[in-house]
């Protein structure tokens, strides 16, 4: 095919399809490379949580948490029971495997008062002076259904040094649940929902951004507001193959998992821009906020102060080791307070915005818009906090699925009005470019 187009069609015509054939045979390589990988994963099966890791440092240290589901058993039949697999390596004796209760070690207790208060005790003895590899299996029975329990390598008075791998197994149950504490199960299911949904919409949205490309009427919001929804639906799609494998292998991809939840900063991220020019009416009733003004300046700071703590709460969940199945890149607890923070001032700044530029005359025409803009980015905004603080660990299926849902819905909302048919109306003071103007040297 290659010689017959550098007969036909001249040399720069066959460089050109070497350099395509190349780079579709490429795409494809890397593509078969990646459905490869993904189906070793799912095949090798393990129907369990498993957390891998090196304990040391300290006295005691959390291996990990797991939550039990035991189904009903039926009249006359035994309760199956759940399993803890542990397989740790030691090379000092003095140290101990404990399963405790979750809120013993969420208050700080001492290694001691844990030993105390531990449902399970297990001494990893060291038979002989060299390295000494602990097997162990623990039944779980019926009466931990839904409680919170951990485990804990110990060696109070001393340092702690460890190489442990740790499996949780639910009694029963599909993959769907199997491997899942009590607030993942059900995850899985409603994320594969939620990526159908995603996939149904895109044409939609890649509909509306290539017809505003080809009519060459993007302007800096657009731009940022497609960017922001691609960024969420590959989100969507990236944690839902986490948690396939998560089915599969009870560990799940942690780089995909980390990818995700910074491409959740990034959209995020994007969509308060989005939002916060939109309750300014950039490009609606004005072309930009006036340089050097103070509300130039509060939208600078609200703008920084909402990136600058979102990243170091994407970074902190990244990288902790054995956290929860979580899309977004925020967690429960003190490192994500200051984003939760910033992004309630975030929400009430573009509530009191959106409804003071409402009431401006020259935004008359526009009210309607800058109203439901300013109802959608105070609600998408606010949920999150209003989550956070009324909802515990026990719902957070439910709340995961209930934020990303309201993303959605946010993006959907926006769609409607960048559609091309009323994005001109829409966007109507335009801000001077060179394209715009071609003459501009001469004024």
């Amino acid at each position: 095919l290659w010689l017959q187009q550098f007969q036909y069609t001249g040399l720069k015509d066959a460089e050109e399809a070497v350099t395509l054939a190349c780079a579709k045979a490429m795409f494809v390589s890397r593509w078969m490379l990646f459905c490869t990988v993904l189906a070793s994963l799912w095949t090798d099966c393990a129907i369990a949580k498993m957390v891998m890791g090196i304990a040391s440092g300290s006295d005691y240290q959390l291996v990990s948490t797991f939550c039990f589901t035991f189904p009903r058993a039926s009249p006359g039949q035994p309760v199956q029971n759940g399993h803890i697999h542990s397989q740790t390596i030691v090379s000092a004796d003095g140290h101990k495997f404990l399963v405790v209760n979750y809120t013993d070690l969420s208050k700080g207790l001492s290694c001691e008062e844990l030993v105390k208060g531990a449902k399970v005790i297990e001494p990893l003895v060291e038979k002989t002076k060299e390295v000494v590899a602990y097997d162990l299996t623990l039944n779980v029975e019926a009466s931990m259904n839904r409680q919170n329990i951990a485990t804990v390598i110990a060696r109070c008075g001393q340092t702690i040094n460890a190489e442990y791998i740790v499996e949780f197994t639910n009694p029963a149950g599909s993959y769907f649940d199997q491997q899942f504490a009590c607030a993942e199960q059900g995850l899985l299911s409603s994320y594969l929902w939620i990526s159908l949904i995603t996939i149904v919409l895109a044409p939609s949205f890649f509909s509306a951004m290539r017809t505003l490309q080809r009519r060459q009427a993007h302007n800096d919001l657009s731009a940022i507001f497609f960017t922001s929804a691609s960024f969420f639906g590959v989100r969507i799609w990236l944690f839902t193959v986490h948690l396939l494998v998560y089915s599969r292998n009870g560990m799940g991809l942690g780089m995909l998992l980390f990818v995700a939840q910074f491409l959740d900063f990034l959209a995020t991220t994007m969509a308060a821009v989005v939002l916060l020019a939109l309750v300014h009416g950039v490009y609606m009733v004005r072309a930009s906020v006036p340089a050097g003004s103070a509300e130039r300046v509060a939208l600078m700071r609200i703008t920084g102060s909402f990136a600058a703590t979102f990243l170091v709460s994407t970074l902190f969940c990244g990288f902790k080791v054995d956290g929860p199945l979580s899309p977004f890149g925020v967690l429960r607890g003190t490192v994500a307070m200051p984003y939760i923070v910033s992004r309630t001032l975030t929400g009430f700044f573009c509530l009191n915005q959106g409804m003071k530029l409402a009431q401006e005359s020259d935004a008359a025409q526009k009210k309607p818009n800058i109203l439901r803009f300013t109802a959608v980015a105070a609600g998408w905004l606010l949920l999150l906090p209003a989550v956070m603080l009324f909802s515990g660990d026990e719902s957070w299926h439910r709340e995961a699925v209930v934020l990303d849902l309201a993303g959605l819905a946010m993006y959907c909302v926006l769609l409607w009005d960048f559609w091309p048919t009323r994005f001109g109306a829409l966007f109507s003071c335009i801000k001077p470019t060179d394209r715009m103007h071609p003459y501009a040297e001469f004024s």
